[in-house]
Formats: C-alpha cells, sequence, structure tokens
C-alpha cells in the first residue's frame, strides 16, 4: 500500500494561490407578481358580500376592507362558515410569515382586528365541545 503523496508549502504560498475575490453576492429578488391573484378578481362579490356584510352587527361591519380589498372580504364572507379554517385566514393575514410585507391601511387593519375579534368571541367559540376541546 503506498502513502498519499504531499508536497511541503508555505502558508503564503498556499493564500496567494487561493486567495481570490468573491464576486458579490446576487440578490435574488422574489416577483411575487406571478403568486398573486388576476386583477379581474378583485371586484366585490356582491352576491357573497352582502349576505355576510348583513349578519354582522353595524359595529364590525367591513367597510374599507370591501372597498380596498375586496379579494380578502370576499374570501372572509366563503370561509366564514368553516371556523377553523376562517380562523387560519385570519392569522395568516394579521402575521408577517415572510418578513417583507408592508402591512394593511390603519382603517383595514382596525376593520379586520374587529372582525377576527368578533370571529373568535361569537363563531369560532362555538366549535368547542363541554370539555374545551375543537369540533371539527
Amino acid at each position: 500500500m503506498e502513502g498519499i503523496r504531499f508536497e511541503k508549502t508555505s502558508i503564503e504560498e498556499v493564500q496567494n494561490s487561493t486567495w481570490q475575490e468573491l464576486p458579490p453576492p446576487k440578490v435574488l429578488a422574489k416577483n411575487w407578481q406571478t403568486h398573486r391573484f388576476p386583477h379581474d378578481q378583485e371586484k366585490p362579490d356582491i352576491k357573497l358580500l352582502m349576505p355576510w356584510v348583513q349578519q354582522l352587527p353595524p359595529e364590525v361591519r367591513p367597510r374599507q376592507l370591501v372597498i380596498q380589498y375586496a379579494r380578502i372580504a370576499n374570501k372572509l364572507a366563503l370561509l366564514w362558515t368553516h371556523p377553523l379554517v376562517c380562523e387560519k385566514y385570519f392569522n395568516d393575514l394579521m402575521l408577517d410569515e415572510r418578513g417583507d410585507r408592508q402591512g394593511f391601511p390603519a382603517e383595514v387593519a382596525m376593520e379586520l382586528a374587529m372582525l377576527q375579534a368578533f370571529f373568535a368571541t361569537h363563531v369560532l367559540v362555538q366549535h368547542f365541545d363541554v370539555w374545551g376541546e375543537r369540533i371539527g
């Protein structure tokens, strides 16, 4: 069996032969446009929204959300009768998982917070059994 051959070199020789300027790292900006819904789906769905909005108390009814973010309002109206899925959607809206979101305008954020509080106290609370376990 033959041993490993090696060559004796100095530290300076190694540094001079291997040290290179690395190119600057490329910043890859993710194109979120491909993940967004088409603009034609951002119109309020009146047939879906009106019954949902009317069944809410007047102080909780979203106005700016429907005007500025119709797609989100449409989805909330659709998910409202599915409490666990709707709760997850509220959490996804209110918590920034990506770290680069701007957030909602103040009036929309207030409406979403009031809707979420109403949902948690009046809709979601009905889906627990006697022992406090979730149903569904």
